[in-house]
């Protein structure tokens, strides 16, 4: 798993234990649909990585920048709660790079090729902003906030689309 991390966040490249250590107020961190494994990943970004292509088959080639970090109380079936921390990230994943003739160039993003884990995920959409705008301000728009389990994801989702659009200008 190749990828490369913005220099900005280069702070959350430190050995996953020490990260983990650091913050003793939490016993679980996660990141895309999954949790991080203390014994197999070396760092927050390999269990990103990992956890985008078990979810999704999509290979994290660059990590942009950290869209949020929710902390909440999980309740677990057999009793007792744990506190957890899941950290969002900005991405470009590899699918989204042709390569016809040697040559990258950006395949539209209706084609990036995403593979879902169907024992975990039904769907997925390609959201568009102004389609989750109106989803947040009235009951007309194509979903529905909050989402279950994850309410918090609707502000997460607009923040996400305010760091790549300044980016996506540029080109």
């Amino acid at each position: 798993m190749t990828f490369t991390v913005a220099p900005h966040l280069k702070y959350f490249t430190i050995p996953l234990k020490d990260f983990v250590a650091a913050r003793p107020e939490f016993e679980g961190f996660g990141g895309p649909g999954g949790a991080c494994e203390l014994d197999t990943d070396k760092t927050l970004f390999d269990s990103l990585v990992r956890e985008t292509l078990e979810e999704s088959g999509l290979h994290v080639s660059h990590i942009l920048d950290l869209v949020a970090v929710d902390c909440w109380e999980h309740h677990r079936r057999s009793g007792g709660k744990i506190r957890i921390a899941k950290y969002s990230f900005v991405v470009e994943v590899q699918e989204a790079l042709g390569s016809p003739a040697g040559k990258q160039q950006p395949v539209p993003t209706l084609q990036i090729p995403v593979r879902l884990e169907p024992l975990e995920h039904q769907k997925f959409d390609w959201a568009v902003k102004e389609d989750v705008l109106l989803s947040i301000r009235t009951p007309n728009g194509p979903y529905r906030f909050p989402l279950p389990l994850v309410g918090h994801q609707a502000p997460n989702i607009l923040r996400a689309f305010e760091l790549v659009e300044p980016r996506e200008s540029r080109k």
